[in-house]
């Protein structure tokens, strides 16, 4: 649901507050490792075409998934993928959370807490889609879920359930995955593939074989404003720069969507002890008959953090869930 830009802005000076008011209600940024909790990537898959939002976590081994939670949702009131702003529509792909609003900041509409994404992302910009306030959000009454297609392009949840989700969606974390449907979306075979060239991509540039790290990119791939060759020109000189080059990864995770995939992982760079980062680098992967390939890629000053969970948790917060009640009475009446 679209608010004025000048409503986005003004929004924007509470944004540090409500941070601080999400740590009162809601405590340290994870849960503490008590008997029975569990650590994991979590992340939240949007399917407009069911009217659900499914809550997983996402281990290295994405086999061993786990359903949380699955939650009752409304959607934007026009059909198919956002282009512009003003379409009405909810946009489709991978998306991060990012920092809480206060629904008392908010007009009554969006419920009790607001929490965007972060659309239009890099490769959204890059297809040319605009708009912005694309959220997650409550309502100002329950009965509006009901009415299933009623958003500007947000993504509407029942009151309880938008709070319940409010504590596990966490800023820059929880990864967001709006999709048309399930069946191109963290397909094994794609998710397979990207993997296994992350990891050969990886494995170059710690070795430094600049034809094999390059052979990764996208021809028309773009680097502070210089093409594929004046990037193989700056990698090289990297290289050479430094007598001993050491590179680490973890907390590798791939998601996939019907358009693009995501490499997301932890980095570690240290060169000759001159210089060192450690930080989160996100890869986009777009596919062709030359198969995956870097289109884009970020290195951002933090990093991708598992959280802690308990299974016996979510199963209390579903069951008290309005969505599991509307699921519920769904069953019962196709059972009439």
């Amino acid at each position: 649901m679209l608010v004025s830009e000048f409503m986005i802005k003004a929004m924007t000076l509470f944004v540090a507050t409500t941070a601080v008011l999400a740590q009162s209600l809601f405590g340290a940024s994870e849960y503490p490792m008590e008997a029975g909790l569990e650590k994991d990537i979590i992340f939240l898959h949007v399917d407009k075409q069911s009217l659900q939002a499914e809550l997983r976590t996402w281990p290295e081994s994405y086999e061993s998934s786990e359903h949380l939670m699955t939650l009752k949702i409304a959607i934007g009131k026009a059909e198919g993928d956002k282009q512009v702003e003003g379409d009405n529509k909810t946009p489709e792909g991978i998306y991060f959370a990012q920092d809480l609003i206060d629904g008392r900041t908010l007009p009554a509409k969006y419920g009790p807490f607001a929490i965007p994404i972060n659309f239009p992302n890099t490769f959204d910009r890059h297809l040319g889609k605009t708009g912005y306030g694309i959220w997650l959000h409550g309502v100002e009454k329950d009965a509006r879920i009901e009415e299933a297609k009623v958003t500007e392009g947000c993504v509407a949840f029942y009151n309880a359930d938008i709070e319940a989700l409010a504590k596990w969606l966490k800023p820059q974390q929880t990864v967001i995955l709006i999709s048309d449907g399930r069946d191109e979306v963290n397909r094994p075979s794609d998710i397979q593939q990207v993997t296994s060239l992350t990891k050969g991509w990886q494995k170059n540039w710690a070795e430094r074989n600049l034809d094999q790290y390059i052979s990764h990119y996208r021809s028309n791939f773009r680097f502070r404003g210089n093409g594929l060759q004046g990037y193989r020109e700056y990698k090289g000189r990297v290289f050479d720069s430094y007598h001993q080059m050491v590179v680490n990864f973890s907390n590798l995770r791939v998601f996939t969507h019907e358009s693009y995939a995501l490499s997301i992982m932890n980095q570690d760079f240290n060169g000759d002890d001159r210089y060192v980062s450690q930080g989160r680098k996100i890869l986009y992967w777009t596919k062709d008959d030359s198969g995956w390939k870097i289109s884009h890629e970020i290195f951002e000053n933090r990093r991708f953090q598992r959280q802690s969970y308990s299974r016996e948790l979510f199963a209390k917060l579903y069951e008290n869930s309005p969505s599991a009640k509307a699921f519920s009475k769904k069953i019962e009446e196709s059972k009439l």
